[in-house]
């Protein structure tokens, strides 16, 4: 019984031990029978910043990491060599649906254009990488006496471009900028630690007045309102009043109306009637007009009159001769 239990308990474990391994590999992509491909890359530079351990990317994925870093020197050439053996997984490559996983080799990756550049991750810590990429531009560079595994060849234009950047990089002068900047910002600290303060005690005073400015300015509405409503009051009273005072006056203002009415229709009569006796046609105007040539005649002879006796006074004794 107690063995049944034992044989019950290790194949839980067992089995726990399958599920856990599955799950990793299902959900995690991790393949523990993949094989790994282990290539060098050979550099005739300072690799600072790389380390056993470091990643090996394929234009920033991480496809491998550095397995080992050596020197070589070579008397006769008096050149130094640092082969870097990089081991890569194949599995992080994904095919295409509808396309053969054939898996190509390091060497017809090479003869496609693989090469190899040494790129800085950090300029703060200081690490590097060796990123590979496709560039079959680029002149493949192969060291066959000293690799001992399939080489990756070395793409000097991105490794010495980076590196020659880094160097030419004004270092003491952003340094230098850099403890300015931090002076200035002390400074600015400095002046703003003594005139907050002030500022803030400023800003109450101000803020008081302000709250004493509203108060008054609300007193003062209030009153006003009050002022507005006892006017409005009297306006209305001196409404209503207007309005009885009409209605009272309405009798009176229509016999007024009628009587300038009645006024008016014996003006247009009497109007009417002197443009008639007036008229250049009636008996009134041709008599008129006989009487005005009278008065003209008369005037003329009267003037003749005042004219001889202004001449001859005595004719007023003698009378006109004939």
């Amino acid at each position: 019984m107690e063995d049944k239990r034992q044989t019950i308990l290790g194949l839980f474990v067992v089995g726990a031990a399958c599920l856990a391994l599955g799950t990793i590999v299902f959900f995690g992509r991790f393949d523990p029978f993949s094989r790994s491909q282990v290539a060098e890359v050979i550099f005739e530079r300072s690799v600072s910043g790389l380390d056993v351990g470091s990643p090996v990317t394929f234009r920033g994925v991480r496809v491998g990491s550095v397995s080992s870093i050596s020197i070589e020197h070579d008397p006769r050439t008096n050149r130094t060599f640092i082969p870097v053996t990089v081991r890569l997984k194949p599995g992080r490559v994904v095919f295409p649906r509808g396309v053969a996983p054939v898996r190509p080799s390091v060497r017809e990756m090479v003869a496609s254009g693989l090469r190899a550049a040494l790129l800085p991750v950090s300029l703060i810590s200081g690490e590097s990488e060796v990123d590979l990429d496709f560039v079959p531009s680029t002149a493949a560079s192969v060291h066959p006496a000293i690799a001992e595994v399939p080489e990756i060849p070395v793409n000097e234009s991105r490794s010495g471009s980076v590196a020659q950047q880094l160097s030419e990089l004004p270092l003491r002068e952003l340094a230098n900028n850099a403890g300015l900047t931090l002076q200035s910002i002390r400074r600015l600290a400095d002046m703003l630690s003594t005139g907050i303060p002030q500022f803030l005690d400023s800003t109450t005073r101000t803020s008081m007045k302000a709250s004493e400015t509203l108060d008054a300015a609300h007193d003062a509405i209030k009153q006003m309102q009050t002022r507005i409503g006892v006017t409005m009051a009297g306006i209305d009273r001196l409404t209503g009043s207007a309005d009885q005072q009409i209605n009272g006056r309405g009798a009176d203002l229509h016999a007024l109306l009628v009587s300038a009415n009645g006024t008016m229709t014996q003006t247009r009569a009497v109007l009417t009637e002197l443009q008639t006796l007036t008229g250049p046609r009636t008996t009134a105007h041709a008599n008129l007009e006989a009487s005005l040539n009278d008065l003209s005649a008369a005037s003329a002879a009267l003037r003749a009159l005042a004219t001889d006796l202004e001449q001859n006074p005595r004719l007023l004794l003698t009378g006109r001769r004939q």
